[in-house]
């Protein structure tokens, strides 16, 4: 299972910290405490040491002081610490109290440690409470394969955050769910709706070809975020134009139309991505093969 596709993207969190919020409402269900103001805190720390003690993913809720309270800026209410884990690593359980006791530390307000697992069993790994000899530690660990892609249009607005989640781990090529993705889409913020779009076209275009066409084509979509961009410019190219040539023949194998080894050769050699992107679309119309070529 690639990385991107289960993995919350950090810098998501930097330009969204206030979907960590309601991602946190969301699995717990529970009121958090009053705040009026979400953001991303990033520790500097001054030494490697350091550096290993301290999360580089916090996000901080805050509101206004009270009239007794001394001090004329925002007072942190809550920190909420997101640790996407993609695989059992024994040194996180040394790691996160640290992680934990240097954030309340330094903001002085409880700590939420959010752990983001790919499946069910290292979920429950990560579940247990981690004992420190004189208390313990309680990660609140969501497993995103659990996660069932959203078909209402209304609960995909009322939930974007698990919609899209939902969508990146256990995609499909359902009308609905996919349209509801759409609206999950369009009733986030403007400035972070294009990292979401990209999440979800990444973990797509490795896992399911099918929805991810159906999705272009509902969106006319391209990668826009340099998040998703960069990634894929560098290492990644060759990947991505065998995933668009798959993509292609896939179509229309299962369209039942057929494809002579011309056709096949000249998609196979193809490498502007632009080009190969152009083709997988009217794979889904084409009556030939041959129209793949015909503007």
């Amino acid at each position: 299972m690639p990385s991107h596709q289960h993995e919350f993207p950090l810098d998501l969190i930097r330009n969204d910290p206030g979907s960590v919020v309601e991602l946190l409402k969301e699995i717990t269900g529970k009121p958090l405490p009053e705040y009026t103001r979400v953001r991303c805190d990033s520790a500097e720390a001054t030494s490697t040491a350091l550096t290993q003690l301290t999360s580089d993913s916090v996000v901080v809720c805050e509101r206004p002081p009270y009239p007794h309270e001394k001090t004329d800026g925002p007072v942190s209410v809550l920190g909420i610490i997101v640790e996407p884990q993609n695989k059992a690593d024994p040194r996180k359980y040394y790691r996160w109290p640290s992680y934990v006791a240097n954030t309340r530390l330094r903001l002085e307000c409880p700590v939420v440690l959010l752990v983001l697992a790919p499946t069910s069993k290292l979920a429950d790994r990560f579940s247990e409470p981690i004992d420190l000899g004189c208390g313990e530690v309680r990660p609140l660990v969501l497993a995103l394969d659990t996660l069932t892609p959203v078909t209402d249009p209304k609960v995909a607005v009322a939930r974007p955050v698990l919609t899209v989640l939902a969508m990146a781990n256990n995609p499909t090529e359902d009308g609905a769910a996919l349209n509801a993705l759409l609206e999950a889409l369009k009733s986030l913020d403007a400035s972070s709706t294009p990292l979401y779009s990209d999440y979800v076209l990444a973990a797509l275009e490795a896992t399911a070809p099918g929805a991810l066409e159906k999705f272009m084509i509902l969106k006319d979509y391209e990668y826009k975020s340099e998040t998703m961009r960069r990634p894929y410019r560098e290492g990644r190219e060759e990947g991505r134009t065998e995933g668009r040539t798959e993509a292609i023949l896939g179509v229309l194998e299962e369209r039942g139309i057929p494809v002579s080894e011309g056709v096949r050769e000249r998609i196979g050699a193809a490498t502007d991505l632009d080009l190969l992107d152009t083709w997988v679309r009217r794979a889904v119309r084409a009556k030939k093969a041959e129209d793949l070529f015909e503007a």
